[in-house]
């Protein structure tokens, strides 16, 4: 469906002329729209602010532009409306992507973002509606979006309006944000990001920033993992973290932090930091239940593993441990396609809702070793931990150096006989 905009507005304080002149001859010279007409900002140096207000002058007068603008805009009877900041600029290859955009783009759209930065996306990420074009569950910034016809617009306003509404600390965007996962129309945008923002002095954060485009909303799901993964299951805390660290001395990377003197000083995915929150989002509520479908999974579990891949800067597989990980096995298998799992086994030492988290880890263990092959680590291993330390070895598969395994047998009997 073709985009059509009645009314364009670029919003430019008074004092910055030359950030105005920029955006202007920035602008692709096939550029769809009309031409952006300036709207004088509010200063908010100038500007007083409302003794609830407690997020900054500058961003006062950022929140009321953006509200005087809208406001305006449905005043005057506009059925369309594209609003701009002065540090908006084009992708390089904005016509070309704008036109695959705009052929999809469903004929029902209210509210579209050309420019922006997903947020809260362990809640909630893009929906894909076709190849270019997503339903973003939170877009953060405001320095390109449109609306189109009275009812989205005087919405939001409504919003902007509403206070008790809304919290005191937060930026124009962060109010837009809000209506987001609620709003039952046409939201949408592009797989890409079309605007990004310029470098330059932020009035906002009161600091120089680089130019940016934010992570496009594909790149969740475009992710790859190609890269050995070894996944420590099981129920019990214990003996899971005596593994993690045996294979953290080893060379497996499972954080930054180094492996303890006694476990009883590792608390829960100490060695993989982050990883803890991940699970904990993915696998929710007393009944341990798996949120949201298997690509939003999917995608958390792939996030994870490009962050620790990079951190680790090595060509050793990487490890991730929790308990709650087994519950995930089926998404890490298509997240993680090359996982090596290793099933500690249950001590059955636990009662009331912790017996059945036990009982629904070690039913999934089962499920996975039924279909895949999975190392098993029984209690009695951890009674002869030299031995343990070669059998992990021999199960990761890699060819680790003599001093490392000398190292991690001298951890592994000083955890098994403090554990």
């Amino acid at each position: 469906m073709k985009m059509e905009i009645e009314r364009a507005v670029v919003i430019n304080l008074d004092r910055d002329s030359q950030r105005l002149e920029r955006f202007y001859q920035a602008l692709p010279a096939d550029w769809p729209f009309p031409r952006p007409e300036r709207f004088s900002a509010f200063d908010g140096s100038r500007l007083p602010c409302p003794p609830w207000w407690v997020a900054g002058d500058a961003a006062w007068g950022c929140f009321r532009s953006h509200q005087c603008v809208i406001e305006q805009a449905i005043s005057d009877g506009a059925q369309s409306l594209l609003v701009m900041e002065d540090d908006a600029f084009c992708h390089a290859e904005f016509s070309t992507l704008f036109k695959a955009f705009e052929r999809e783009l469903p004929i029902d759209w209210q509210w579209v973002y050309l420019g922006g930065q997903h947020i809260q996306r362990e809640q909630g990420l893009p929906i894909r509606i076709s190849e270019p074009v997503y339903r973003p569950f939170n877009a953060h910034r405001s320095h390109a979006y449109a609306f189109r016809g009275a009812t989205a617009m005087q919405m939001v306003a409504a919003h902007l309006h509403d206070r008790d509404a809304w919290g005191e600390k937060h930026h124009v965007d962060h109010r837009f944000g809000e209506l987001h996962a609620e709003f039952d129309g046409g939201l949408y945008c592009p797989d890409r990001w079309l605007i990004g923002q310029e470098a330059g002095f932020s009035n906002i954060k009161q600091k120089h920033l680089d130019a940016n485009f934010f992570p496009d909303a594909r790149s969740f799901y475009d992710l790859r993992i190609d890269h050995p993964v070894i996944a420590v299951v099981g129920s019990s805390h214990r003996q899971r973290m005596i593994v993690a660290a045996i294979l953290h001395r080893l060379g497996i990377s499972f954080g930054t932090a180094r492996p303890p003197e006694a476990i009883a000083e590792a608390p829960e995915s100490y060695c993989a930091p982050g990883f803890d929150s991940v699970c904990d989002h993915l696998v929710t509520g007393q009944s341990w239940n798996l949120v949201n479908d298997q690509a939003f999974r999917v995608a958390h579990l792939r996030m994870w593993a490009d962050r620790r891949l990079k951190a680790a800067k090595n060509e050793m597989p990487i490890g991730a441990t929790h308990r709650k990980l087994a519950l995930l096995y089926k998404d890490v298998q298509a997240a993680w396609p090359q996982t090596t799992f290793i099933a500690i086994a249950g001590d059955d030492e636990r009662i009331g809702i912790e017996a059945v988290h036990d009982r629904s880890v070690d039913s999934a263990i089962n499920e996975l070793a039924s279909g895949a092959k999975v190392h098993c680590i029984k209690k009695v291993d951890f009674d002869a931990p030299e031995q343990l330390v070669e059998r992990l070895a021999a199960m990761v598969g890699v060819e680790f150096k003599p001093a490392d395994v000398a190292t991690a047998k001298q951890l592994a009997i000083s955890l098994c006989r403090n554990a």
